[in-house]
């Protein structure tokens, strides 16, 4: 399940990573939870980055009250379900994130944890919307919903569902109108990685109020660990000979663990 998230990179950075420009002032999230207005890009606006808020009000409601609690969906149900059906098809969107919390048995209670991708400082999770208005047409509340799956199988021990993750080379399809519903479906998978990972973090991020950088610390050791690559690349000089005459001369991998 995600419930929380994270977006605080800069507004260059995530400019940068989606090739779209804010259309508002984006303010930092660290504890980003339902009802906050929060960064999308949306199918048909993809170099637009605009302000929606998370929990997604369907345009058919007749009040856009707080028993619509949308703020996921599952992509098992998404087709059939009356609230989301129609945006899958026509609505959709990506969702900016740094990391998310996922919130695991300890004991008699939860313990909270941050999953995070080692290799990509921003993802960008699958995502839906849509518009409501009242009945005189004089108020507008654009809204959106992450769609989620299955866990992956670094995860699968740890939390039932996860948002769904569209890499890179992707996001702009997902975006297309165009596409059909099964090329769309295909998209609403779970992300295997060897780099997703997780930490556990302090129960303050339970609290909505807790925005800070603090509640993104770790209070224990990472799952996984991690290697880190650090290359040493040999440039040709002149009159030193090539690496093919110098067999030594290879690049290094160093790994730290």
């Amino acid at each position: 399940m995600c419930t929380r998230y994270t977006i605080a990179s800069s507004v260059e950075a995530i400019e940068k990573e989606f090739q779209a420009e804010f259309q508002f002032t984006f303010q930092k999230a660290y504890n980003a939870h339902f009802g906050m207005e929060l960064p999308v890009i949306c199918s048909g606006e993809e170099t637009k980055i605009r302000s929606f808020r998370w929990g997604m009000v369907p345009f058919w409601s007749k009040e856009p009250n707080l028993k619509f609690h949308n703020i996921t969906s599952s992509a098992r149900a998404i087709v059939k379900s009356p609230v989301f059906k129609v945006p899958v098809r026509r609505r959709r969107c990506l969702v900016p994130a740094n990391c998310f919390f996922i919130w695991c048995k300890s004991g008699a209670g939860k313990m909270p944890y941050l999953v995070y991708d080692a290799r990509h400082r921003l993802m960008s999770f699958a995502g839906i919307w849509d518009t409501w208005q009242n009945a005189d047409k004089t108020s507008l509340i654009h809204s959106f919903s992450i769609v989620t799956s299955e866990p992956c199988k670094r995860l699968s021990g740890f939390t039932g569902q996860m948002p769904v993750i569209i890499p890179e080379g992707r996001r702009l399809k997902y975006l297309r109108q165009s596409i059909s519903l099964m090329e769309v479906m295909q998209m609403l998978r779970p992300t295997e990685s060897d780099t997703i990972n997780l930490y556990p973090v302090s129960e303050d991020v339970n609290i909505f109020q807790n925005n800070t950088r603090a509640i993104l610390l770790p209070v224990g050791e990472r799952i996984y660990k991690e290697v880190v690559y650090e290359q040493k690349v040999y440039l040709k000089l002149e009159g030193m000979g090539s690496m093919k005459d110098n067999p030594d001369r290879k690049p290094q991998l160093k790994l730290m663990i």
